[in-house]
């Protein structure tokens, strides 16, 4: 009986200490969160060479090319419409990753690590100036050296629009280490 119980002890003296120093299963973060800010378009009403679109570990790009994380649009009241690749390729364009949305309250520079769960990968996001989203892009073709995680985070703010250019100020700060949710500028993640 003594040996059982020995081993029980063990067992949740481990897993406290998992627990405590996060997930165990990730690679150790090796890159420092960037911070970027980017001039963006519409998707409706852009020049023609202009980005349209974000990928987050590439940056600007333009949506026809379905080479993009998220794209974005103006409403008619001038809100910003951000959408995941989902939304915009249909069923005959192949996608082999997926990309979740989630606007969360606070200040950009008051989020220090987006959200676990509760990511929406199928609906248009509609976000004012100073509204934070924060992003999770599942691609396995950007995590390659994990096993367990084949997630990136970021989060995103609209600093400012201009209608009638049809133009989008942002600024994102993406963390590029899989499987972990920190987005403090210029920092390694630790947990």
């Amino acid at each position: 009986m003594l040996p059982f119980r020995s081993m029980r002890m063990v067992l949740a003296a481990v897993a406290v200490v998992a627990v405590a120093c996060g997930d165990p299963t990730l690679p150790k973060a090796t890159f420092a969160n960037s911070l970027a800010s980017y001039t963006l378009y519409a998707l409706t009403g852009a020049p023609p060479s202009a980005p349209t679109a974000l990928l987050l570990l590439g940056g600007p790009t333009r949506a026809e090319r379905f080479a993009f994380d998220i794209a974005f649009d103006l409403d008619a009241t001038g809100r910003v419409r951000v959408l995941p690749i989902r939304v915009l390729a249909s069923p005959l364009v192949p996608v082999s990753k997926r990309v979740g949305l989630q606007v969360v309250s606070g200040s950009f520079d008051a989020l220090r690590e987006v959200p676990k769960t509760g990511y929406d990968t199928l609906s248009v996001q509609s976000i004012a100036p100073g509204s934070v989203l924060a992003i999770e892009v599942i691609d396995v073709n950007s995590c390659i050296s994990s096993f367990t995680s084949q997630a990136i985070y970021g989060k995103l703010v609209v600093d400012s629009v201009n209608v009638p250019a049809r133009r989008i100020h942002a600024r994102t700060v993406v963390d590029p280490n899989c499987g972990y949710r920190q987005v403090v500028p210029d920092s390694v993640p630790t947990s």
